[in-house]
């Protein structure tokens, strides 16, 4: 069976390739899209400044002599206190929920209390410790005024250490097989 390619390609892996190419374009640029909408959201609904918002938190997870690279979206801090982590998301939200929670566990030398997946019109926020949904839609990311009360209530919990390679793996995991956009490396 003869399959015609594409105008201007000479092999069905070149194809297969641009095509590729072009719905990771299309993901990057829906992702973008709800991280902008989700960033003036909280600023403009939440009543975040600047200061307290992080976007695109890189940072290095290390699992015995190997080295590797996992994002945040958004991290939102009040006294120099990591509270939030959001994972934005252009897909079914609770695909990603692991996800997130995952990220809130390592980032940090703490656990991120909550965990939020949104595509910037549903969201789910997740309690980092138990893994458990506290509560969905937009009403369940918390303002800067509910959070400044919550902080006070807040115990800061280290990641028990025989859980610590389990979640990297399994945010790595997520990470490996694109359930976040490969951000260009």
């Amino acid at each position: 069976m003869d399959i015609k390619l594409p105008d201007g390609f000479e092999n069905k892996e070149e194809a297969m390739e641009a095509l590729i190419k072009k719905e990771i374009d299309a993901a990057e640029s829906e992702l973008f899209a709800v991280r902008q909408d989700i960033e003036k959201f909280l600023f403009e609904k939440k009543g975040y400044s600047a200061s307290e918002i992080e976007k695109d938190v890189e940072f290095e997870v290390l699992i015995g002599d190997e080295r590797c690279k996992s994002r945040a979206d958004i991290v939102i801090s009040i006294d120099d206190k990591k509270l939030v982590l959001i994972k934005c998301s252009v897909g079914a939200l609770g695909s990603r929920e692991r996800q997130a929670v995952a990220c809130a566990r390592v980032l940090d030398s703490y656990q991120i209390p909550f965990a939020v997946v949104t595509d910037a019109v549903e969201a789910i926020a997740l309690d980092t410790l138990t893994g458990k949904v506290i509560s969905e839609g937009m009403v369940s990311i918390p303002s800067r005024n509910e959070l400044g009360e919550l902080l006070q209530k807040i115990e800061f919990k280290k990641l028990p250490s025989e859980r610590t390679e389990k979640e990297k793996r399994i945010l790595l995991a997520f990470d490996s097989i694109k359930c976040t956009i490969n951000y260009g490396e």
